[in-house]
């Protein structure tokens, strides 16, 4: 994006678009989902999940995958179902899974999901609402194990405080 001859980086590009009260909830989750998919490597999938009043549940506000955007319906995981994932991404607010299927905060989604989709890579973040935690910004590379460190998890950072504030303002976690 430019701002006359100058070129604008991505995170105000973001908070441009987000600030925007016109801009439609599906708009502002495409424009979360693309600003990930830009920032980060790798994320051949980008999701935002929304956690429940109690966090023990999370479901899948917008998915960007190769085959474009959508918001799936009903998709939702439990913590009853994924007791060690839950349990890490609440206590860190991030999870950097390298090699998701073995390592321990992910490894059970293994079977089933990470099969399906064939995710071998995952880098979680949480996004909070008066620091609590309200939602997660998800990318997951497919068919192969991600490089990602310390500058996409900083990246991926940056991403989720912008959500964090516009969608307290735009009052999208109440």
């Amino acid at each position: 994006m430019r701002w006359g001859s100058e070129v604008i980086d991505p995170f105000t590009e973001l908070s441009m678009t987000l600030a925007n009260p016109d801009v439609a909830l599906p708009d502002f989750l495409k424009a979360v989902c693309l600003a990930v998919r830009k920032a980060i490597p790798n994320a051949d999938r980008v999701s935002l999940w929304q956690f429940d009043e109690g966090n023990e549940s999370i479901t899948c506000l917008a998915l960007l995958n190769t085959e474009g955007f959508s918001q799936p319906s009903n998709l939702v995981y439990q913590r009853s179902d994924y007791p060690d994932y839950f349990d890490a991404i609440l206590e860190k607010l991030s999870i950097l899974a390298l090699d998701a299927r073995n390592h321990p905060d992910t490894s059970c989604f293994a079977e089933g999901y990470f099969e399906e989709e064939s995710v071998h890579s995952m880098m979680d973040y949480v996004f909070d609402n008066a620091f609590s935690p309200f939602g997660i910004i998800c990318c997951e590379s497919t068919g192969q194990c991600a490089l990602w460190g310390d500058e996409e998890v900083n990246e991926l950072k940056r991403i989720a405080r912008i959500v964090s504030i516009f969608s307290n303002i735009r009052h999208l976690s109440n």
